[in-house]
């Protein structure tokens, strides 16, 4: 299903995600060193995925509150912030392994396929084009930037 075009820019920015977790997991089979790794993750952190997490949180979910999408799902979306910022936490602590890496991947990996699979298109069906046209100007800009860019190429 094509996303709403006001909903677009959440969608790419979840492509650059999922690159991202893509990455981690080439350099964790590579055993490329895990504070390189975890560089990288904090790196996609401070440039896009915090960034991201406020849009959604401070934009989109205001404007579903009065909607008849299930508490439920924004419950899921929130508690997956939640345990990615916690990931995030760890790493930034320099308390943290391997498996640390691999599971920020996961659920990052797991938790766009989520929004993508059941939030957005639950959604696009409980918002009108006005308030959906209101989240697409909320959103602003889109950054050029994907986490290819990065300049240390550790999953190769």
């Amino acid at each position: 299903m094509k996303r709403n075009e006001h909903l677009q820019p959440l969608s790419r920015q979840h492509h650059n995600g999922l690159l991202a977790a893509l990455l981690v997991n080439k350099g964790l089979k590579k055993a490329a060193g895990k504070q390189v790794i975890a560089d990288f993750v904090l790196h996609v952190w401070n440039r896009d995925i915090r960034q991201h997490f406020a849009l959604e949180e401070e934009v989109l979910l205001p404007a579903l509150q009065h909607t008849t999408l299930e508490p439920a799902l924004t419950a899921q979306l929130l508690e997956e912030h939640q345990a990615i910022r916690a990931l995030v936490a760890q790493l930034e602590s320099g308390n943290f392994s391997s498996e640390t890496l691999s599971a920020f991947a996961g659920l990052l990996e797991k938790h766009i396929r989520f929004e993508e699979r059941t939030y957005f298109p639950r959604a696009e069906a409980v918002l009108t084009q006005k308030e959906l046209e209101a989240i697409g100007a909320a959103l602003g800009e889109e950054p050029d930037w994907n986490c290819m860019h990065y300049p240390v190429k550790f999953w190769e």
